[in-house]
């Protein structure tokens, strides 16, 4: 099971062959730490004799990022853009979110790995101020890629 340490999430923008191009740092969630389930695949079937048989396949990570707000206006001692290991602003963090499946990475905390991202739902926003402030954001994060255990891989 994989453990999240408190603090930034991190998003990586990806090439073709899933090398970082840049990362970029989130702000916490003030709704807590995220949320990280484990989608478990598996293949079920009633045999002959009317038993039931399951083959676990593996887990899919999905991670859930909650703000009231989003405030890109505190580094939390990051700066703040679209640069490579700054804290993203609401402009280049949508932007990311337009990157197709397969070309990003996420992270739900300083010292957890993190996965390949193959789909990305995001809840309307509700308004995106002057300051760089976006209301209630909700992003949800799957991953592709089935696991075999519930850990996640290098990020």
């Amino acid at each position: 099971m994989t453990f999240i340490a408190p603090g930034t999430p991190r998003i990586a923008l990806l090439d073709a062959g899933q090398n970082k191009l840049k990362m970029l740092f989130l702000p916490a969630p003030d709704k807590g730490v995220p949320k990280l389930e484990w989608i478990e695949k598996s293949i079920n079937s009633e045999l002959v004799d009317g038993s039931e048989s399951c083959r676990r396949l593996g887990f899919i990570p999905q991670l859930t990022l909650t703000w009231e707000v989003y405030n890109d206006t505190d580094g939390q001692g990051h700066a703040i853009g679209s640069n490579d290991q700054n804290l993203a602003d609401i402009a280049s963090f949508l932007a990311i979110m337009d990157a197709p499946p397969g070309y990003t990475s996420i992270s739900p905390g300083p010292s957890a790995g993190g996965f390949v991202v193959n789909k990305t739902t995001i809840s309307p926003i509700g308004i995106i101020g002057m300051a760089g402030f976006a209301a209630g954001l909700e992003v949800v994060f799957r991953g592709g890629t089935i696991y075999p255990t519930k850990v996640l891989g290098a990020f």
